[in-house]
């Protein structure tokens, strides 16, 4: 049964599509593309992408830098230990399978923070999202400083050292 838009070329077998049909197609392959940015459903998810998922569900923050977070999970990848706990926070949040953690309480009940070695990784990524800073070969490195999650949460606050607008802009209150 023929559809309309699509047609079939009798001698060699090829599907052709209307080009309304094909612009619709590829409209909605982007929007799902688009709006399932950090849901991660099964182990084919990519790494960056599972690792800003358990980020966002720890910090609560779900516009966190691609950049940064990559940053932080090769720092934990680089260490076997790190990323077997990883490999194990993942699955006891869920973002394995098909039904993940939605809040910290999810968390909680399904014993990420009972257990130290979980805990103490949930707190290292924390620490990396709030101050900029990860390990590094040659000790402490810094991923960001004025967008790390610590100048974020305070909204009338900007980093020291960081210029705030023009000169005098102290004397006028903050916006808000």
């Amino acid at each position: 049964m023929a559809r309309p838009g699509v047609t079939t070329a009798p001698s060699r077998g090829v599907v052709r599509i209307a080009r309304r049909r094909f612009v619709l197609f590829l409209s909605a392959l982007l929007a799902a593309a688009g709006l399932t940015r950090h849901v991660v459903r099964g182990r084919a998810a990519a790494p960056l992408d599972r690792f800003l998922a358990l980020s966002t569900l720890l910090t609560g923050v779900h516009d966190l830098v691609r950049d940064h977070g990559q940053i932080y999970l090769d720092c934990l990848l680089a260490d076997r230990a790190q990323a077997a706990a990883l490999e194990d926070l993942y699955a006891r949040a869920g973002l394995a399978g098909d039904a993940p953690a939605r809040t910290l309480d999810d968390l909680t009940a399904q014993g990420v923070f009972a257990d130290r070695r979980l805990r103490a990784l949930a707190d290292e990524i924390l620490l990396f999202w709030y101050t900029g800073e990860y390990d590094a070969a040659g000790g402490r490195a810094l991923a960001t400083y004025e967008g790390s999650l610590a100048w974020r949460s305070l909204p009338h606050a900007t980093a020291p050292g960081t210029c705030g607008g023009a000169m005098g802009f102290w004397r006028e209150p903050p916006a808000g």
